[in-house]
């Protein structure tokens, strides 16, 4: 049971965007999963609650190993006791249960197990990925009907990794070529993935040699760092089909995503004091707060002040102020605001106890 756990496939969380200008991604219904099951009977509803409880868990810390908790493992034994409701449907001729939990329960036993979370905010990439289409290499487009499309939309849903696929139009086809990506000319890529709101970039190749299917993936910051663009991650490796090797390449995604974005409590007493403008009414206000609150590195908000359009809350964080700040910068409804050299940072007497204050245009709802 345990290792079935382990190999659990979640169910989509979220699917490819079709458009080419897109927003970043917010991952929905982190509290629920739907299992595929032979019947209704109460021993097949038992285990399928407590799969999809790992599910659930899975989805809200991201590593594999957390199934292997002992706080953990002793909750997904349990799986009534965080269930909210749970209902049968079919899809594609399948039996399936649906199943909702306590999200805060699953997080808070998350935190005492000392695990890391993983909130809803999370970095989308743009993925130009070659395939071979017919013994002839393409670029995979989101309007693709292929099962390569449809095996990589599946692992986006899977792990929560929000993934995009470029439209491949005239502008596309015109600054891109399959050669491109084959040799990994990120210049050329990388001026292409411009037009798309993307927080990465990733290029990617499956190439099918007779029995073999070779892959590589690297995924890049759309920031050059002194005029060079240096690769996040550069992984590449030998399967056995083409699913496989999209999973081994959405896991590599993964490992790197989950080691920036999924906090951890330290443990200690971190806090600093975040700044929204752009506040014009109390509807803006209750979704700032309401942001705040979701995200995994946040422990405690309080609205310290609030003038004019702006409002500067207190918040405790579970880690450091640097992870707070690269949660905040993936989310494209916020737009940071350099104080460096203001009246306002001049008169600030700030030491090593007492942190600057971040400052953000709030460019949401």
């Amino acid at each position: 049971m345990l290792k079935k756990l382990i190999n659990l496939i979640v169910l989509p969380l979220i699917t490819l965007t079709s458009i080419s200008i897109v927003q970043a991604a917010e991952v929905g219904k982190l509290n629920e999963a739907d299992i595929a099951v032979s019947s209704r009977a109460n021993d097949v509803k038992s285990n399928a609650l407590k799969e999809a409880l790992a599910a659930v868990f899975l989805k809200n810390s991201g590593s594999p190993s957390v199934v292997l908790n002992p706080l953990i493992k002793a909750q997904i034994d349990e799986p009534e006791v965080i269930l909210t409701q749970y209902g049968y449907f079919e899809q594609n001729g399948d039996l399936m249960l649906k199943a909702s939990f306590d999200h805060q329960r699953v997080i808070e036993k998350l935190r005492q197990a000392g695990l890391p979370v993983w909130g809803s905010q999370r970095p989308l990439t743009l993925m130009w990925l070659s395939v071979d289409d017919n013994s002839e290499p393409t670029i995979l487009a989101d309007a693709s009907q292929s099962d390569i499309r449809d095996d990589l939309g599946q692992q986006s849903a899977n792990k929560g990794i929000p993934v995009m696929l470029p439209v491949m139009d005239l502008d596309d086809v015109m600054a891109v070529t399959v050669n491109d990506v084959r040799g990994r000319f990120t210049d050329s890529v990388f001026i292409a993935s411009a037009r798309y709101q993307s927080d990465y970039f990733a290029i990617a190749n499956i190439e099918n040699q007779g029995s073999r299917v070779l892959f590589s993936i690297s995924l890049f910051n759309k920031v050059r760092t002194n005029g060079v663009l240096q690769p996040l991650v550069a992984q590449q490796g030998e399967v056995s089909d083409n699913q496989q090797a999209i999973k081994r390449m959405m896991n590599i995604l993964a490992d790197y995503f989950i080691s920036q974005y999924a906090i951890a409590s330290t443990g200690s007493n971190a806090a600093t004091e975040v700044s929204f403008s752009g506040l014009s009414n109390m509807t803006q206000v209750v979704n700032v707060e309401d942001y705040l609150r979701q995200l995994s590195a946040v422990k405690s908000i309080s609205l310290s002040q609030f003038k004019g359009s702006t409002a500067t809350y207190s918040v405790s964080l579970f880690s450091n102020i640097n992870d707070l700040q690269r949660l905040l910068n993936i989310d494209n409804r916020l737009s940071q605001i350099d104080t460096m050299g203001s009246v306002e940072s001049f008169y600030q007497q700030q030491t090593e106890a007492t942190q600057p204050t971040l400052m953000y245009q709030w460019l949401g709802q």
